[in-house]
């Protein structure tokens, strides 16, 4: 159970991308170099295309490497990884993220109390380490335990989180502002969709 909380807390520890108004426009700036672009693909219609790390994903719907989850990204690209997709849109201001992992082999066989447990204690804990968090909110996809959280940053921003197990594998999308989170990002949230049956 103690690696299965160090490897939650690591993976939130990779989404916390609260970052000062200067740092942001500085990812805008800087496009991302020797990024692996096989991560995730933008669906054109029916024909699925490889997306390269620092092409506009506006309104870009990605999929994981196994087809697995599927979300559309708003903004441009600036980070481009095997389990993780940031990108930053200039519109809002906001950079937006979604990682994932594979958790250790007992984790499908915990009860769903149990994985809103481990989300409550990995993502609530680094959480507050970074900020304040003033809304909690249980959430469920695809029949699936999760869990989202409003936070607000020590350095001013405003960040929202989810979080989900799903057989074994856990996602975190999350939003980061320095102002209100707008439209675009309940937007994001609401396009993100897992295939339970193709996670392996």
């Amino acid at each position: 159970m103690k690696a299965l909380n160090l490897i939650l807390t690591s993976l939130v520890l990779v989404t916390s991308v609260s970052l000062p108004k200067a740092e942001a426009k500085n990812v805008l700036e800087t496009e991302t170099n020797q990024a692996e672009s096989t991560f995730l693909v933008s669906a054109n219609g029916n024909q699925l295309t490889t997306k390269q790390p620092t092409l506009i994903a506006l309104n870009d719907t990605y999929w994981g490497p196994n087809q697995d989850f599927k979300i559309r990204m708003p903004g441009s690209i600036q980070q481009n990884e095997l389990r993780k997709l940031v990108s930053w849109s200039n519109t809002t201001q906001t950079i937006y993220i979604i990682a994932h992992t594979d958790l250790p082999v007992e984790t499908p066989y915990l009860s769903a109390e149990k994985i809103r447990e481990l989300l409550q204690t990995s993502m609530r804990g680094q959480m507050t380490t970074t900020g304040k968090i003033f809304r909690s909110t249980n959430l469920e996809i695809a029949g699936y335990p999760g869990l989202e959280l409003l936070v607000q940053h020590s350095d001013g921003t405003t960040g929202q989180y989810q979080g989900f197990i799903v057989k074994g594998r856990m996602y975190v999308i999350g939003a980061v502002t320095q102002g209100e989170l707008t439209t675009e990002a309940v937007n994001f949230f609401d396009s993100f969709r897992v295939y339970p049956e193709r996670v392996r």
